[in-house]
């Protein structure tokens, strides 16, 4: 009688562990949090979080692939959600909320969804630059003039992949060749190439420098903040990311982890993106943006994430020694 006891426990043990949505999250904490609960708010399903960045969450949902401990992986670049679905980790879902999502925001089988995205932008503190008597920059071109030397930052990409989707960016407006050729000539004004891909937007919020480049919820929190920061978007265009999400192949929860990807796809779920102040963009353009700038006046430079994947070490190779010596 004690063993069916004990036996009958862990059962209930067992089926208390999965009751609830389990969330790998590689959206920063805080603001997986504001999402998270806004749905648990909305849909009053229960949810586990478990945050992890890209790189771990990647290996911990292979190694556990034959016992999945996570019914969703939330958040990390759509790169990182392509190679989940070429090497068999999730599984497809087709929701009726991407009618009205640009459809190179997320996958036509249904493996993954986007989150919200973040375009790439310059961000300038307006003190600094009127104390240097130096104009807002427009456009990419404007921040070779002499008038910025040492007063830019922009993250290292050989630690940041921030810095890398802005080389990537550049070769959609300049070509290979080009892109290498103007940072190069960039590098006169460039005051430090940050470790951090938000290093940037420290130095810019109190002034420390003149303006920045890098993804925008940073330099938007500073304007919120009150601090005398203003965001451009070239005119050329700039890259983006978008953060997506995918169903676990395996999830014990498989009703509630489509709830899930059905209600941050929507308009209600891109609405709260907005209104929880995460300062991300939300990937709809029917819903109310708030303090953003609306994503229909950036223009966006697409990117094929397998083929920045595939030239990754290739271009910062050539980052590395024809860029940084200057």
């Amino acid at each position: 009688m004690k063993r069916i006891l004990i036996l009958l426990l862990s059962l209930v043990i067992a089926v208390g562990l999965f009751a609830n949505l389990v969330v790998y999250s590689s959206v920063d904490e805080a603001n997986a949090r504001k999402i998270l609960n806004a749905f648990v708010a909305e849909t009053g399903i229960k949810v586990d979080f478990v945050f992890l960045s890209s790189g771990p969450a990647l290996a911990r949902i292979e190694a556990e692939i034959n016992n999945p401990q996570a019914d969703v992986w939330f958040g990390a670049p759509l790169e990182n959600h392509i190679i989940a679905k070429e090497r068999g980790l999730t599984q497809a879902y087709k929701t009726l909320s991407v009618y009205g999502v640009l459809p190179e925001f997320y996958d036509i089988d249904g493996f993954y969804h986007p989150i919200y995205m973040n375009p790439l932008g310059i961000g300038i503190n307006k003190t600094v630059l009127e104390q240097i008597k130096a104009p807002v920059p427009e456009t990419w071109e404007d921040l070779l003039k002499p008038a910025y030397s040492r007063m830019i930052q922009y993250p290292n990409p050989q630690s940041s992949g921030t810095a890398y989707s802005l080389i990537t960016g550049l070769l959609q407006i300049y070509g290979e060749n080009g892109a290498i050729e103007y940072l190069r000539k960039l590098a006169p004004n460039i005051q430090t190439y940050t470790q951090s891909g938000t290093g940037p937007s420290k130095a810019v919020g109190p002034g420390q420098v003149a303006m920045g480049i890098q993804f925008t919820p940073a330099f938007f929190q500073f304007m919120e903040q009150g601090y005398p920061v203003d965001v451009v978007f070239p005119k050329e265009g700039v890259p983006y990311e978008v953060a997506s999400v995918s169903i676990l192949k395996g999830a014990r929860n498989l009703a509630d982890a489509q709830k899930l990807v059905d209600w941050v796809v929507s308009k209600a779920g891109q609405q709260q993106v907005v209104d929880q102040q995460t300062y991300f963009y939300p990937i709809r353009s029917d819903v109310d943006f708030g303090t953003l700038q609306p994503l229909s006046t950036i223009k966006l430079l697409p990117v094929d994430p397998a083929w920045a994947a595939e030239n990754k070490t290739r271009l910062i190779e050539r980052w590395v020694n024809e860029v940084l010596p200057y």
